[in-house]
């Protein structure tokens, strides 16, 4: 992920403390480090940690519970009980939960797009810096109250966890007529946030509805009513996008306000399906996203670089639509990019953060491997990922995590799941249970 997009045989790659010092041919590497500890990596692919732009980490107890539903009763019925009547420990159980599976697949750094006001913040930045990974936290604003609650969290745990815990605006925007609509609160968000060298968070044109209110309200696009607002620019981070336009296209390139595409979940609702092609074709960072366990069922990035190809060949009717590599891309140095730390992740290169995944592709499923990118996309999941690395500390080796009790963080996460579904609507499977 270097600027060239080399693919280096034979290699290796030079740790120092928190940070990348080498990167090249491993005689070389050895010759200048040749008393530094080893990690075995022979027949493996070093990566950059893949970056999961959108991933509410709280869900992960509503696995399973949410299936076939369209996004209002999902959303209504289910996630608004779930968010208003959790206890914060619960919560803080599911980020763990949702934390492990993500080491286990090779996910480093997460944003999680939804932190209530409600939630134990304090308790959340301690397991995300007990489990090691990265994570970006947008703190829920739905009026001026919330925003100066949402403030004093950014003063205040911006930077948490050595670094690795940045906080930023979770912007509730208008989604159906009338709904929550406060002319005053997306520029006062858009201040605070420059003030605080914060920025945002924000679900965008994800359902029909989205674009049909703008145009009948404001007689605008989604993307021109934002800018006109103040809320667009290179901080802030549209969710979905599944209903943008090539008017869209060109007011978001203009602005450098990037877009996460979230394939799996949006085609399971039955959304849409983001214009990857179009919007990265018109200079609009595109980065990717799992968005959650509940409409999901899962944060695997492997599984979501094969289906954003298959989404944007599918939606255009071309092979090719969307490639391997523009998926990886999107998975690890457009997500640093989106993130606006491409100084710091998302590629293997000298002084950049060592955050670094092994994966073994010989496996019956992903070997042999002329193209090492084409499997790694369309034939390796989450089980080829043998070695994770996250500011020099490695967090997994030989497919287990490091200083992770895993079966207490399962049964923790069963009996917080259990007090959840006291809180949700009875819902019979379908086949039964006997």
């Amino acid at each position: 992920m270097d600027a060239e997009r080399r693919v280096l045989s034979d290699a290796a790659v030079a740790i120092d403390g928190a940070r990348i010092a080498a990167v090249g041919k491993a005689d070389a590497v050895v010759e200048r480090f040749g008393d530094a500890e080893r990690l075995p990596g022979r027949g493996m692919v070093a990566l950059p940690g893949l970056i999961d732009a959108h991933a509410h980490a709280d869900q992960s107890l509503l696995r399973g519970r949410t299936d076939d539903l369209p996004w209002v009763p999902f959303l209504a019925d289910w996630i608004d009980p779930y968010l208003q009547g959790r206890d914060p420990a619960d919560a803080v159980e599911a980020y763990r939960l949702t934390m492990l599976e993500m080491l286990r697949s090779g996910t480093t750094c997460f944003v999680s797009p939804n932190v209530d006001p409600r939630d134990d913040l304090a308790a959340l930045v301690d397991a995300i810096g007990t489990m090691g990974l990265r994570a970006v936290l947008a703190h829920w604003v739905d009026g001026p109250e919330a925003l100066e609650t949402a403030s004093g969290a950014v003063e205040r745990w911006d930077g948490a966890a050595v670094g690795r815990v940045r906080l930023r605006f979770g912007l509730d925007i208008p989604r159906l007529p009338g709904d929550r609509y406060q002319p005053s609160l997306y520029p006062a968000v858009a201040s605070r946030a420059r003030e605080l060298g914060s920025g945002i968070v924000s679900h965008f044109c994800s359902e029909t509805e989205d674009w049909v209110y703008y145009e009948e309200r404001f007689g605008l696009r989604p993307s021109q009513w934002a800018e006109g607002v103040g809320i667009l620019g290179p901080s802030t981070l549209l969710i979905n996008g599944c209903w943008l336009t090539a008017v869209e296209a060109q007011v978001l390139a203009a602005t450098g306000t990037p877009v996460v595409a979230s394939p799996t979940a949006t085609m399971k609702m039955a959304s849409g399906t983001t214009p990857v092609r179009d919007l990265r074709d018109a200079g609009v960072t595109v980065a990717l996203g799992t968005d959650g366990a509940a409409n999901n069922n899962g944060f695997d990035m492997w599984r979501e670089m094969k289906t954003a190809c298959l989404a944007q060949n599918a939606a255009r009717g071309r092979a090719g639509t969307l490639t391997a590599e523009d998926a990886l891309e999107m998975a690890t140095i457009e997500g640093a990019r989106a993130l606006g730390m491409a100084d710091e992740l998302g590629s293997l290169e000298p002084g950049k953060r060592a955050d670094v995944v092994l994966v073994d592709l010989a496996r019956a499923h992903s070997w042999p491997a002329p193209d090492p990118v084409s499997n790694l996309v369309y034939a390796a999941h989450s089980g080829n990922v043998d070695t994770v690395i996250v500011d020099g500390t490695v967090l997994l080796r030989d497919g287990a995590p490091v200083g992770v009790d895993e079966e207490r963080v399962l049964d923790e996460a069963a009996l917080a799941a259990a007090r959840v579904a006291a809180l949700l609507p009875e819902r019979a499977p379908r086949w039964p249970r006997l």
